[in-house]
């Protein structure tokens, strides 16, 4: 059995390993680092811990996502456990990313809440259950680029086996999550033609044009976003522009503009036929053409109370003697997207999610030795009910 001490030994390991993610698979710019330290990491513990089979798929240069295989038998039932390997970037913080630190129960460092505390509670779980020898097979999934889009997560293809469902490590205060929305990422551009800034009659300025996408978002697509309501989530849909590119000198007509939106659609919307309608809608209304640049779809992930696997950790969570409340969030996972390949995912994880990207990430220490005890309890539950 492992102690709570060797738990938050192994986070802060994790937190020194620099595993920052702010760039896509698909940029060229210079990295802050990559994920292979962190894969290295669990290779070595996997193996160690008692898996068979550990190997990984290199999806970018540097960029592996790395699978554990504990297989005892074909007709076990098969829990897998899944979680990222990077964390977002560092700056603005307030403290130093890559040195944990614990002060009053809680352990400070970037990616301690996201998600690497999820991660270390996930391995020591992993050990324990493959110690206690219970007729039950086992998955583990680290996956590479999921702060960019949830980039790795789509390499993913299971091994044949009995699947009970894929546990998501995730900041969620170690309750289950069962669904998300959908995030849409959208560039518009606007074009316009350049001129001397003392005779603007002589241009057409792609910055104004920009202006009145950026209000046409406002005053009139977030109006109807309100309307829009599910009853497993207490909010609509969501819109944000996020970033803004155009100009290149004060006195010059600028002939060109970028705006980047991020979207977040209920479950159930159809993504693709909500942009093709949205640039129409712009085009019409504004009368000059706006194009569509970079384009990003991370798919929701669809309610479902009847989940077998949410009954599984329901019942974890009651002989834990844990409070429960299974509910939906409006940020993204790997989940949405392992759900959409058919994958049966609960997102459950230490932490808050508040805490999270902040200047000042931490986890608080309860919460880290909780998760990796519900992780065990949980496939417990599956083992027990191999009917399901």
């Amino acid at each position: 059995m492992h102690s709570q001490t060797e738990l938050i030994n192994l986070l802060a390991e994790m937190i020194r390993i620099d595993s920052r993610n702010s760039l896509p698979l698909s940029s060229t710019a210079p990295r802050e680092a990559t994920e292979q330290a962190m894969a290295d990491c669990v290779t070595r513990k996997l193996q160690e811990f008692g898996f068979d089979s550990v190997h990984s798929q290199e999806i970018a240069p540097g960029r592996p996502n790395v699978l554990g295989q504990k297989f005892r038998c074909p007709d076990y039932p098969c829990l897998a456990f899944e979680a990222h390997l990077d964390t977002v970037g560092s700056q603005g913080m307030s403290i130093d990313p890559l040195t944990p630190t614990i002060a009053d129960s809680k352990i400070y460092g970037r990616g301690s809440c996201d998600t690497k505390g999820s991660l270390a509670a996930m391995l020591l779980a992993a050990r324990e259950i493959i110690a206690a020898d219970l007729p039950l097979n086992l998955l583990f999934l680290a996956s590479s680029a999921e702060e960019t889009g949830c980039e790795g997560a789509p390499f993913w293809e299971l091994p044949p086996c009995n699947l009970a469902g894929i546990l998501v490590g995730e900041p969620t205060s170690n309750q289950p999550i069962y669904a998300h929305k959908t995030q849409i990422t959208l560039e518009f551009i606007c074009r316009g033609k350049a001129a001397h800034a003392s005779r603007p009659d002589a241009g057409d300025n792609a910055i104004s044009k920009a202006a009145r996408v950026v209000r046409f978002m406002d005053e009139q697509l977030w109006p109807e976003f309100q309307v829009a309501r599910h009853p497993d989530f207490s909010t609509g849909n969501t819109l944000s522009v996020g970033l803004i590119n155009g100009g290149c000198k004060e006195n010059i007509v600028p002939d060109f503009c970028s705006l980047t939106c991020d979207f977040r659609l209920l479950p159930g919307q159809d993504a693709p036929a909500f942009i093709r309608t949205l640039q129409q809608r712009l085009e019409q209304e504004l009368g000059f053409p706006v194009e569509l640049g970079y384009q990003w779809i991370n798919p929701g992930m669809v309610p479902d109370l009847n989940h077998t696997l949410l009954r599984h950790v329901q019942a974890a969570m009651q002989e834990l003697s844990l409070p429960c409340h299974p509910g939906t969030v409006p940020y993204c996972t790997d989940a949405g997207v392992l759900s959409h390949k058919g994958y049966p995912c609960i997102i459950l994880g230490p932490g808050d999610i508040l805490q999270a990207h902040t200047a000042c990430e931490f986890l608080a220490l309860t919460q880290l030795q909780e998760a990796c005890q519900l992780y065990q309890a949980v496939a417990r539950q599956v083992a027990r009910n191999r009917a399901d």
